[in-house]
């Protein structure tokens, strides 16, 4: 079996100026679509020489073809899509598009289906053995439907690449599960009814927060009812109180469940320094995430697809998916961040406070404590109640 893990490279997304474009035409810098945020997380483990190391293939994203969107997009919004991405201009508000978060700019169309073509050539890649296990930084567009943009998110790439996935390989279980900060709505609303797809998702939840989805009691209809499962976090949940929920929640469920493959929604934006969210993650809950599903995976039938998802802070996000690559690709980090890679973001602006790969860990104030937990343990009741009981577990 091999052992290489599948590094899907940045550089065509890089190569283009759409973005640039953008930048020139907007009032403010779009948090995700941005030079600085794709030019910083991948000169990070370039810089690092991670990207020569034996364990790594580094692998070109290639465009979607049409009928690879439209094993799940609607026709008119792919047609759509195109046009706004040649500079052609259509009524486009029925579609989510030319929003704040999913503006119109120069070639569009091709940003959101560079990733698309890379997940899926990362799914076939891991299925039929040529990787190890894989993982792109630019993946995880978990808000996008049939015929809506929405989040940042243009084309569903897990979600293409999941009904692939299934077309290849009919009757086989897929795991998505997501951590990214926002409730993997999208993903989610794809699978509602199916149960050969289990969805998971630990997401903040609160007043307001996007996509205001994400609510234990959304647990699927049909024979999919029981395998759509949400633990909803509140504001301020640190790395003790979202530990307890993966293990009591996340691994009792993976481990009745007995997934054929696994597909992972990172997401860097649940780590405190995130701009976009209240959650209190450091680095060692992300490492300690990376090894538990490699060991998870590991159990059953070694198959993964990890996706970076969001991550708004460009240097967070960074470290987060490099984190990530060494566990799944079983090689250390450097000892230090590189010189130049920290010369880099602090020429975008972006501060870089420590030198290593570890922050300071750092606990809830005492008083938000008793609040935060008897939420989360709330989330983990509700989740018993209504999830254990059709995979056969004790609540």
């Amino acid at each position: 079996m091999t052992e290489l893990t599948a590094l899907y490279s940045l550089e065509k997304l890089l190569a283009m100026d759409g973005i640039d474009e953008l930048d020139k035409m907007s009032a403010e810098v779009n948090p995700f679509w941005n030079r600085a945020r794709l030019d910083v997380t991948w000169s990070l483990p370039v810089m690092s020489g991670l990207t020569k190391n034996s364990r790594i293939s580094i692998q070109q994203m290639r465009e979607a073809s049409r009928n690879e969107l439209l094993v799940f997009h609607d026709k008119s919004y792919v047609e759509t899509l195109d046009l706004f991405g040649n500079t052609g201009s259509a009524f486009s508000a029925r579609f989510g598009l030319d929003t704040a978060e999913c503006p119109i700019f120069q070639d569009v169309h091709k940003y959101a289906s560079l990733p698309v073509g890379g997940v899926i050539d990362a799914t076939i890649g891991v299925s039929e053995g040529k990787f190890k296990n894989a993982i792109s930084f630019a993946g995880g567009f978990h808000h996008a439907t049939e015929s809506q943009a929405a989040g940042f998110c243009y084309l569903n790439d897990t979600v293409i690449a999941i009904k692939k996935f299934k077309e290849l390989n009919p009757g086989k279980k897929v795991l998505y599960i997501d951590t990214d900060v926002h409730h993997g709505d999208g993903t989610q609303m794809a699978f509602y009814d199916d149960p050969d797809v289990l969805t998971i998702s630990l997401h903040e939840m609160s007043m307001g927060f996007f996509p205001g989805t994400g609510r234990v009691e959304e647990i699927g209809i049909g024979e999919g009812k029981g395998y759509s499962v949400n633990i909803p976090l509140p504001p301020l949940t640190d790395d003790v109180e979202y530990w307890r929920a993966f293990e009591d929640v996340v691994v009792p469920i993976w481990l009745s469940y007995k997934p054929d493959f696994v597909f992972w929604e990172v997401g860097a934006d649940a780590h405190m320094d995130d701009p976009l969210a209240d959650l209190m993650l450091t680095y060692d809950t992300y490492h300690r995430l990376s090894m538990t599903i490699r060991q998870l995976v590991h159990l059953g039938n070694r198959k993964l697809v990890a996706v970076g998802g969001g991550g708004y802070d460009p240097v967070t996000a960074a470290k987060v998916w490099t984190i990530v690559l060494t566990d799944l690709a079983d090689i250390a980090l450097p000892p230090i961040l590189p010189a130049e890679w920290i010369r880099l973001a602090q020429k975008y602006g972006f501060k870089v406070s420590r030198g290593g790969w570890t922050d300071r860990p750092r606990r809830m104030d005492d008083e938000n404590h008793p609040k935060v937990k008897r939420a989360v343990d709330d989330a983990i009741n509700k989740v018993k109640e209504l999830i254990f009981p059709v995979f056969g577990l004790e609540k």
